[in-house]
């Protein structure tokens, strides 16, 4: 089988003006000139580090729009965010808060499948694309793990036995911040929604596995903050999850050898914020200029 018919790689001639773009952008270098000096594919061994990434940085750099690979077409790409975007980007990390507030109401389904369909391009390790996503997008649902994952707690609370980063203080001050802050719930804040990046842990790779997965935590939130949700990133609800109660981690059905270390709670906020806050931190920024710290 041809490398073409692997994957899928066409050149739409009429349109392709031999800038060779797509050459020199090739990840896994694995496009040449052909002898017409039309791009063409060569043979590889198998994709990965021995033949194409699977990137399409040859469809997304085409000026023309003459490339196809994948069964993928150049007219249903996005087109790239307009200049004043920085801008926005910037008000947007500002602006984004940990948000344990939140309304009692199922967000919009469209707007979380928007989310998700823009989540496929968030970045892993080696193009790999591994990462799994859990969404519990249904109140109702996420209330009946959340009864399994804080009774559970309460209950080992009260013999003082906790995950494995708690302790009697620190227990005393979430139920604290349960009370005001939290609105009644220490475990997921009052989030309707759970989001969880997850994948196999394997070999040389586990560590990739585990950064790709919290890339994809990082890139949720803001989109999620990017459509006007509330969000807040939690590491000990999935404690909780998978060192004492094992009934919530079944609900879940993310499989034992995975790694989950953080989730992302959101919703509609209850309270929304009026500005941004002003963070110093040129104290840990190191930047070196004509050789000088």
């Amino acid at each position: 089988m041809g490398m073409e018919q692997k994957t899928y790689f066409k050149v739409d001639k009429s349109k392709c003006t031999k800038c060779g773009k797509c050459i020199s952008t090739c990840s896994g270098m694995v496009i040449q000139p052909g002898e017409d000096g039309y791009p063409e594919m060569k043979e590889f061994e198998r994709f990965g580090w021995r033949g194409c990434w699977r990137c399409q940085h040859c469809l997304a750099v085409c000026p023309q729009g003459a490339i196809s690979i994948f069964h993928k077409n150049p007219e249903d790409s996005l087109l790239p965010p307009p200049a004043e975007m920085g801008n926005y980007m910037e008000r947007l990390i500002a602006n984004r808060r940990s948000c344990r507030r939140y309304l009692d109401k199922n967000v919009d389904s469209q707007t979380v499948s928007r989310i998700l369909n823009a989540m496929a391009c968030a970045p892993t390790g080696g193009n790999s694309c591994g990462v799994e996503y859990t969404v519990i997008d249904d109140r109702d649902k996420l209330k009946e793990i959340w009864k399994a994952a804080y009774t559970k707690m309460d209950a080992d609370a009260e013999k003082h036995i906790y995950t494995s980063s708690f302790s009697n203080f620190y227990y005393s001050k979430m139920k604290q911040s349960e009370k005001a802050l939290r609105k009644g719930d220490l475990l997921f804040c009052g989030a309707p929604h759970l989001f969880i990046a997850h994948e196999k842990c394997m070999g040389k790779w586990a560590e990739d596995s585990k950064v790709n997965c919290d890339i994809a935590t990082a890139y949720f939130e803001l989109l999620a903050n990017a459509y006007g949700l509330g969000t807040v990133i939690m590491s000990y609800p999935m404690e909780v999850i998978q060192q004492l109660a094992p009934q919530a981690a079944k609900m879940l059905g993310i499989p034992a050898d995975h790694y989950m270390k953080l989730a992302v709670g959101f919703g509609y906020p209850e309270i929304k914020y009026a500005r941004g806050v002003q963070k110093d931190r040129n104290l840990k920024i190191h930047r070196y200029t004509d050789g000088r710290h």
